[in-house]
């Protein structure tokens, strides 16, 4: 009886080191794939001037190409909910996988700008989907900590992509080498995803991903509900309109030089990378609520801050704003499952992303439009007003009370 206890003890023991072990494998990938999520999201604005010249199309084509991805990745991610309580989270990244590689692909190769239209197509729905279905994996199985170094992750792939391309141009080779590589990157994810199916399956407490769950419940609509779309939608707006627009905002309204100027909004991008991976080292113990409120009123004062004419403090306050801002997209998108039921946290989770995106896509250019009429002169307002406007609207999804981690 002694030697069949410590038996049991042993079985029991190294079981629980069998799944951890295997959470912590499937952890890396989730990290490794967001890397290589981020690193086609930029490149484009460096290749640009090259693959233009190669196509004999102007300058402002490239905004066909962007508003198609966008709109793509929007749409995919809004029914990624349905099709991930359907499919699974692993077979879900698998498909999207191949489908984002065989679009870069077909970036690398096609001979017309007609071509690379079409495949705009394919990599805009995969890489919304793999976005959704990322973030719901994790925000269902793992901590606010993990979710935050997740998109601290595509940080790094988001800036990792424009230097491979500037490294590739500067050595004399063609654009189609640059997506060319990326889409390799992306293939072998995807393969990786196939080869690693089961721990998809095994990991978590449904023994399918969360798709058992997910597909056992109803979603639930409610005013709560689309509520966090709709944050999402402000925050994602505010965020790109600061980085887009800043540098205008300094030379025109602060006097300053386009270098100086220049190196404020990087400040202001790196600023929002370093805070995720900071942060995620105290985010399990603040938690997704105050994770969010602390953001808006932070990006609030730093929107103030920009109203000064004191010649340091403007690019001081962005990058304030920048980590301020760091936190609040991994925590909504944490925050799901412990708003709502399963069901409805897969598909709350793909309307965020989707609204993300349109927000990306519809205020900055909004707001360009207003400043070039008035002034850049309104942008600390119009942060500021985000941000207030986040903090109410949060206040009335969560009310006074703090979330678990």
């Amino acid at each position: 009886m002694v030697c069949s206890g410590k038996e049991g003890g042993r079985r029991r023991r190294s079981a629980i080191m069998f799944f951890g072990n295997k959470r912590l494998a499937l952890l890396v990938i989730i990290y490794i794939g967001f890397i290589s999520l981020g690193l086609p999201d930029n490149i484009l604005g460096v290749a640009w001037d090259s693959m233009r010249t190669e196509f004999g199309v102007p300058v402002y084509y490239a905004g066909f190409i962007s508003t198609l991805l966008t709109l793509c990745s929007a749409v995919s991610a809004f029914f990624s909910g349905a099709i991930l309580r359907r499919l699974g989270t692993g077979k879900l990244l698998v498909i999207c996988g191949f489908m984002t590689g065989c679009g870069l692909l077909g970036y690398a190769l096609s001979p017309f700008f007609r071509v690379l239209l079409l495949f705009a197509v394919p990599l805009g729905f995969g890489q919304g989907a793999i976005d959704t279905g990322m973030n719901y994996f994790v925000a269902r199985h793992y901590t606010s900590r993990d979710m935050n170094w997740l998109h601290c992750c595509w940080g790094i792939g988001a800036s990792a992509g424009p230097l491979m391309i500037t490294l590739i141009l500067s050595a004399g080779w063609s654009w189609r080498c640059g997506y060319g590589i990326v889409s390799a990157v992306q293939l072998c994810l995807a393969g990786l995803f196939l080869m690693t199916l089961n721990l998809w399956k095994e990991t978590g407490t449904g023994g399918d991903g969360g798709r058992a769950e997910a597909f056992e419940g109803k979603v639930r609509y409610s005013l709560r509900f689309f509520c966090c779309p709709l944050m999402m939608f402000l925050y994602c707006g505010a965020e790109y309109s600061l980085g887009l627009w800043g540098y205008l905002f300094l030379t025109q309204c602060r006097g300053y030089s386009p270098e100086a100027a220049g190196y404020a909004v990087t400040g202001y991008w790196g600023m929002l990378t370093f805070g995720r991976f900071l942060l995620g080292f105290i985010a399990n113990r603040l938690g997704n609520t105050r994770q969010i409120r602390f953001s808006t009123l932070l990006g609030l004062a730093g929107a103030v801050l920009l109203l000064s004419d004191l010649p340091f403090l403007p690019a001081a306050a962005l990058g304030l704003i920048g980590f301020a801002f760091a936190t609040f997209y991994p925590a909504m998108m944490h925050a799901a499952p412990e708003r709502f039921d399963d069901a409805t946290a897969a598909t709350v989770i793909g309307y965020q992303g989707g609204a993300a995106m349109l927000g990306i896509a519809l205020l900055p250019a909004g707001f360009g439009y207003l400043a070039s009429v008035f002034s850049f002169d309104l942008l600390p307002y119009f942060a500021g007003g985000v941000c207030a406007l986040l903090f109410l609207i949060q206040w009335k999804v969560d009310g006074s009370g703090r979330s678990r981690a």
